[in-house]
């Protein structure tokens, strides 16, 4: 695991395609992936660095997913 990515985890589902993404890491404030079979957002700052988020079910992570989408998602790192 690389020093760029939260968890193995994380490293592998960066290197697939998303089923969603949203905005820039590059321009700020954060890349975000939605990966919907996984049920997880991973998320990329301006730093480069890339975190996941799991959700338990569908519901809670279309919900996330909206925020990002009306750029409200808090960007802070997932625990």
């Amino acid at each position: 695991m690389s020093s760029k990515f939260q968890s193995d985890e994380a490293e592998e589902l960066y290197h697939l395609q998303p089923d969603q993404e949203a905005g820039d890491s590059s321009e700020g404030p954060a890349w975000f992936g939605l990966y919907q079979l996984e049920a997880a957002i991973l998320t990329e700052d301006s730093r480069g660095v890339v975190w996941m988020r799991k959700y338990s079910n569908s519901a809670e992570l279309n919900e996330a997913w909206e925020l990002i989408i009306q750029n409200t998602y808090p960007v802070e790192e997932a625990t």
